[in-house]
């Protein structure tokens, strides 16, 4: 009886990653019996490939140029062309290839990092693992060959640096989150905030190595990167679908019908919950810098704020979640709050939720993740504030 039970219970662990296979099998299964396959795998990760050639073949101004017959641009700063070399010289579904295990790579490779960096229960790492790879962010990420996976890498070794105290090296990791600014520049006002000047200083070596590395592309890189970029804003304002953005500019966006009915602008909504994020995040940073246990908390909360702050953060980018979704579920002993802890993982089940159904049901509507992954944020915040500051502790009394 006990034995069944215990297959019982290690068979409904694994229940999510009928997801995980259901998704991938369809994938590749449509793929293998299109008629054009070639024209079905070119999604995200054709723009890289795409670079890979331009550069390797001395096309440089054809990078940013943005095609009006084109779904994808390439809106990454000049110094990631040169990661897109490696697929310039492949055959184009060995290129796609590369993609796929790179994520695929990454995104084990963070889990393990986390695995290391918060430390805890095997088991509980084990399911955490399982509900990311049920996700629909790593199911999607894999199969258009987005870069989330890399950047989740990057995060969670970010986080295993600090812990382990080695303050420059992590500056130098979170220099490369520069691969996407937007989502960078979160990092360094709270490493001010909590005086951490040698990551600071990581931060500022990286980056410059980066804009020299940049250098012999040339310069006018950077000016076609800025037209770009501005003009993708411009896009992402009136062409690009609002519900597939995970950020709270998204959330108010898509209610905007009802908002503009009454002369109310999406702008004034959006800045004043942006405004309520960034200083419950920073009181926390101010007030718990010193803990080194609210650490791996303190920054999943940063996480947090890059992705619902942000002005566009793509469906894929959810996968970044898994920094603080693992810490969130690891580190449940340390929240005072029950109900606190329980309303982030009603959160996280409603982001896994709408995920999905946005995706492959609904394809419109509102774009519910922003806020939710706002509320995950506050109840974060107001559980690590509740906690009494280092200097506030009462000490310990002699034995």
């Amino acid at each position: 009886m006990d034995r069944r039970r215990g297959i019982a219970r290690a068979l409904l662990r694994l229940a999510p990653l009928t997801v995980t296979g259901f998704m991938q099998i369809s994938w590749f299964g449509n793929l293998a019996l299109a008629t054009d396959p070639h024209a079905n795998a070119r999604r995200d990760w054709y723009r890289f490939y795409q670079t890979g050639r331009q550069l390797l073949a001395g096309d440089l101004t054809a990078i940013y140029r943005m095609a009006s017959d084109s779904r994808y641009f390439w809106l990454y700063p000049p110094y990631c062309i040169y990661l897109a070399a490696p697929l310039g010289v492949l055959p184009e579904w060995y290129a796609y290839a590369l993609c796929v295990l790179v994520e695929v790579a990454a995104v084990g490779g963070a889990l393990a990092v986390l695995r290391a960096a918060v430390p805890g229960r095997g088991a509980d790492h084990t399911n955490a693992a399982i509900a990311v790879l049920a996700s629909m962010p790593f199911n999607t990420a894999i199969v258009i060959g987005q870069i989330s996976g890399v950047l989740s890498l990057i995060l969670a070794a970010s986080l295993w640096a600090w812990r382990r105290r080695r303050p420059v090296t992590t500056g130098l990791l979170l220099s490369l989150l520069f691969i996407k600014p937007n989502l960078a520049i979160f990092f360094p006002p709270v490493c001010l905030l909590a005086r951490q000047w040698r990551v600071l200083a990581g931060i500022g070596v990286g980056s410059a190595l980066l804009l020299l590395a940049s250098l012999p592309l040339g310069l006018e890189r950077w000016h076609e990167y800025a037209f770009a970029t501005h003009s993708y804003v411009n896009l992402l304002q009136n062409a690009v679908p609002m519900w597939k953005q995970l950020t709270l500019y998204a959330f108010w966006y898509t209610v905007s019908g009802a908002l503009a009915s009454q002369g109310v602008s999406v702008t004034a909504p959006w800045l004043a919950s942006v405004a309520l994020l960034g200083a419950v995040t920073m009181a926390a940073w101010w007030r718990r810098s010193d803990s080194e246990t609210a650490l791996p908390r303190l920054f999943g909360l940063t996480v947090l704020l890059a992705i619902s702050a942000n002005l566009y953060v793509y469906f894929y980018d959810g996968l970044l979640l898994l920094v603080p979704g693992v810490v969130w579920w690891v580190m449940r002993d340390e929240y005072r709050s029950l109900w606190c802890h329980g309303l982030i993982g009603a959160c996280l089940l409603g982001i896994f939720a709408v995920g999905y159904l946005g995706i492959f049901v609904t394809q419109e509507g509102i774009s519910w993740a922003g806020p939710l992954i706002a509320i995950w944020l506050l109840c974060e915040a107001v559980d690590l504030l509740a906690a009494p500051s280092p200097a506030a502790a009462p000490a310990p009394h002699p034995a």
